[in-house]
């Protein structure tokens, strides 16, 4: 089963050796980039939740 067909709408890709987060959103079949956060930056999400992440904490 693919993320589209388990209808997964957004995922995190966490790059460990880079420290760099790439937030994906589903559009129709496929997944479009919606931000890139790198080591020293924060994520600041919106949607589908409010929250803020330095890349660092989701490998601590």
């Amino acid at each position: 089963m693919t993320m589209t067909a388990a209808g997964i709408e957004w995922y995190l890709l966490v790059e460990q050796e880079m420290l760099t987060v790439h937030v994906y959103q589903r559009q129709d079949a496929h997944y479009v980039e919606r931000s890139v956060t790198e080591a020293g930056e924060a994520l600041e999400l919106t949607e589908p939740v409010r929250a803020t992440i330095p890349p660092a904490d989701l490998l601590a």
